[in-house]
């Protein structure tokens, strides 16, 4: 499944213009974008969580429940 046929063209075109900025890396440079796109990634990741969670209520949810067991 190609993913890049279902992003927008603006999208298309950033991942066209990061893909020619990427070949230019030597491999050192490569490895050390690709480590910091994964952090990036995976801070992304927890912050949709915490959003989530938020809009969701999911975390007042466990207080009340955390509380009323301590206090049970």
């Amino acid at each position: 499944m190609d993913i890049r046929h279902q992003l927008p063209l603006e999208q298309q075109f950033e991942l066209r213009v990061f893909e020619g900025q990427v070949r230019q890396l030597s491999q050192e440079e490569a490895h050390e974008l690709l480590i910091q796109l994964r952090e990036e990634m995976l801070y992304q990741t927890t912050a949709f969580r915490e959003i989530l969670k938020e809009a969701w209520g999911i975390d007042k949810n466990v207080d009340v429940t955390l509380n009323l067991l301590a206090n049970g």
